[in-house]
């Protein structure tokens, strides 16, 4: 599976720079959005199919809610960690970058607002955490656990990554990356407000 998205993505650049018209370019926007709800549908239709979504949502209960605030508290104190490390960042600067969790569509536009070099690094570090989750969590999923998978992509793990997550895990799990990205998709922009003041 990681293959075939490496191989897709890399086939998309190359077309995308010498192959399709100027015109595809300007509605790939919209054709992204429909494939993303077509991919969505049918990771739904997967899980529904099991039969056991229901008695899943039922046995995790307010458990669930424990496993998005564990990776937002671990994101937000290795963001912590790396501002000891990297002198050029500050805390607050580097707690800005964690909090966007993977979602590098909103937390950089909020930031630009603050501060266009800390609006640059959290796109690049939301773009490498989902492009990291997409890559790793087959591997993770094999090597160490199923649970630990929904962490890897952040808020990406309730739409982009959600069809990875399903396939290298089983349902149960499925739900839990869902409302794990639910939750951290609800946070970026209270946390990324809050902590650069925009």
């Amino acid at each position: 599976m990681t293959k075939a998205i490496v191989i897709s993505v890399a086939a998309g650049i190359l077309a995308g720079y010498f192959v399709l018209p100027g015109w595809f370019i300007d509605i790939s926007g919209n054709l992204l959005v429909v494939g993303l709800c077509v991919l969505l549908f049918f990771v739904g239709l997967d899980i529904g199919r099991e039969g056991t979504v229901g008695a899943n949502f039922k046995k995790a209960g307010w458990r669930v809610l424990v496993f998005p605030f564990a990776i937002i508290f671990g994101t937000l104190a290795g963001a912590f960690a790396g501002a000891l490390i990297l002198p050029s960042l500050g805390i607050r600067d580097a707690l800005a970058i964690g909090s966007g969790f993977g979602w590098y569509t909103m937390a950089p536009v909020m930031l630009a607002k603050y501060s266009t070099y800390v609006s640059a690094l959290s796109f690049m570090h939301n773009v490498m955490r989902e492009l990291f989750g997409i890559l790793l969590i087959p591997i993770v999923a094999k090597k160490i656990g199923y649970i630990e998978t929904i962490a890897l992509p952040g808020s990406a793990a309730m739409d982009v990554c959600l069809p990875i997550v399903e396939k290298a895990t089983r349902g149960d799990i499925a739900v839990y990356s869902f409302i794990s990205g639910v939750v951290m998709s609800i946070a970026v922009p209270v946390l990324v407000g809050f902590i650069a003041g925009v």
